[in-house]
């Protein structure tokens, strides 16, 4: 995977090239294909075999930021076999894939092309007979990609709440809490308009511990409509007050649970442990010796910026970690909107990183998603060395002041410090890099 930008010193260049490799191993297409194929007379879908005389028509709906490279490995293991794809994922992210219908559409706050996304897979899983298959291949992004609001819920009701959430930052799984009981496809929609079909779902998970009724809502997982934990994340957000008529009507009456939805398999392809362990097989590769730190890096993007800033400075005490010049984390933190400004997650957390790592030499920190965008820009995340807070500084970037504007982006942007992938076709959280390339 080709990476553009972000400081550019001996230890940020290790980084740059760990980062780059672990994106090659977390491909969809790379960690779909182990788990589907055509054995003889056989479907192999993980680690179940389905006799393929048993079964009728097959149908492949892939939906997520990954959904392209998923498709791409389930076209080419079912051929001919395969009687229906669909594809959906993020604008700008979209290519041909054989076999399949590919659509983009938007993401994360749904918008009129994730209501014609919803309504397309709606049609693509309809008029299933007994007998049938249908292969859901889910990866992060698809609450917001493909989209039918519940009975009495308006798109704009829905993306003004996803709005109100993203700005306050709401952690995935509360924010797919209320999703999911605002929509007619969360929470085992998709299985039950799949009905009578079998349904079997790859998932390539973007989410801590791999909850099968948070990744994507749970589109093919039929027991996770919680009105009650809906309402509790919408007043500890602040935002309750502030729902439309028709979110707060929608919450008062649901039922808990989700009647009608069967059984599925869910099969889990990659997830931030795919990453963490790819990253430090790449770290071993360049001579470096990597330690994973956590695989549950969450909370505070600023916090945790801190703390990749203070781990950063303790390579260059030999004893502090036992002679390792590597460190690894994998999770997905929260930033807080407070102003106007541009900017995510990773963005905010290097550049806070930044700050602790100013004047020093030899090390390097990269925060950056693995599907290569990181909130709603075209970066994928910040790569800092000593010289980034040095640069900023020089050209009059006063980081508190961006901070405050929730302004990250444009931060990083003066000092240098954005890393760029386009595109990834994957989804598995955030990867963090602490390099000390002084201790080689």
């Amino acid at each position: 995977m080709q990476t553009r930008g972000g400081a550019t010193s001996p230890a940020a260049e290790l980084a740059r090239a760990i980062y780059a490799l672990t994106l090659d191993e977390v491909q969809g297409d790379r960690l779909t294909q182990g788990h589907v194929s055509v054995e003889g007379a056989a479907l192999r879908l993980g680690p179940r075999r389905y006799a393929l005389d048993g079964i009728g028509a097959i149908r492949a709906v892939a939906i997520g930021k990954a959904a392209v490279g998923m498709a791409r490995a389930a076209g080419d293991a079912l051929g001919e076999r395969l009687g229906l794809g669909l594809a959906v994922t993020k604008l700008g992210a979209g290519v041909a894939v054989p076999g399949f219908t590919v659509l983009e559409a938007a993401h994360p706050t749904p918008d009129a092309t994730s209501l014609a996304a919803g309504m397309a897979v709606a049609e693509a899983v309809a008029g299933s007979r007994p007998g049938d298959l249908t292969i859901c291949l889910l990866s992060g992004g698809a609450s917001a990609l493909a989209e039918l609001p519940a009975e009495g819920v308006s798109l704009e009701d829905l993306a003004h709440v996803t709005t109100a959430l993203l700005r306050a930052g709401t952690a995935i799984g509360d924010l797919n809490a209320v999703r999911g009981c605002l929509s007619s496809l969360k929470c085992g929609g998709l299985t039950r308009l799949a009905a009578p079909a079998q349904v079997v779902c790859l998932v390539l998970s973007d989410v801590l511990g791999n909850p099968l009724d948070v990744i994507g809502s749970g589109l093919c997982f039929g027991a996770g409509a919680r009105p009650d934990a809906a309402r509790d994340v919408l007043r500890r957000h602040g935002v309750w007050d502030g729902c439309p008529a028709s979110v707060r009507a929608r919450l008062e009456r649901a039922p808990t649970g989700s009647a009608g939805a069967t059984e599925v398999r869910h099969v889990i392809v990659g997830d931030i442990d795919t990453a963490l362990t790819a990253a430090a097989d790449a770290a071993r590769g360049l001579g470096l010796r990597p330690l994973i730190v956590t695989n549950r890096l969450q909370g505070d993007a600023e916090e945790a910026g801190r703390r990749l800033g203070a781990l950063a400075l303790d390579l260059l005490d030999p004893v502090s970690h036992g002679g390792y010049d590597c460190l690894i984390l994998g999770g997905e933190t929260t930033a807080t909107v407070r102003g106007a400004g541009l900017g995510g997650r990773c963005q905010v957390a290097a550049a806070t990183a930044a700050a602790a790592l100013r004047s020093t030499e030899g090390l390097a920190v990269l925060a950056a998603g693995t599907d290569g965008t990181d909130g709603p820009t075209d970066a994928a995340g910040g790569l800092v060395d000593g010289q980034t807070a040095l640069r900023a500084e020089e050209r009059g970037l006063d980081l508190e002041q961006y901070l405050t504007e929730s302004d990250s982006y444009h931060w990083l942007q003066g000092a240098g410090g954005l890393i760029r992938t386009g595109p990834t076709h994957s989804n598995v959280n955030d990867l963090h890099l602490v390099v000390a390339a002084s201790r080689r």
